[in-house]
């Protein structure tokens, strides 16, 4: 991503999201669960709740096995991308 700025993002009851990049106006949010597969709305509430706050329609989950690849699907307004972390890797240089 060239010209990204890249932050940590903190929420409200310790919710996080691993990385925010922010190309322009628009932010990209990358949550990292690399040790386990857990793609459920428990293990993903600070992804959530920074994609409300913010009205981001689109994020991504960064995973350790290079067969999870796809949509999420979690029945929310947001649209959350399975990428394994050795693609990302390759994608960004």
């Amino acid at each position: 991503m060239q010209g990204a700025r890249f932050s940590y993002w903190h929420g409200k009851r310790s919710h996080k999201v691993s990385l925010l990049a922010k190309v322009g106006e628009k932010n990209v949010p990358f949550e990292v669960k690399y040790r386990s597969a857990d793609n459920s709305r428990r293990a993903l509430k600070g992804l959530l709740e920074l994609c409300r706050q913010k009205s981001i329609g689109h994020a991504c989950i960064v995973t350790k096995s290079l067969d999870d690849f796809g949509l999420t699907p979690l029945g929310d307004q947001v649209q959350i991308l399975r990428i394994p972390a050795s693609l990302l890797r390759y994608w960004m240089g």
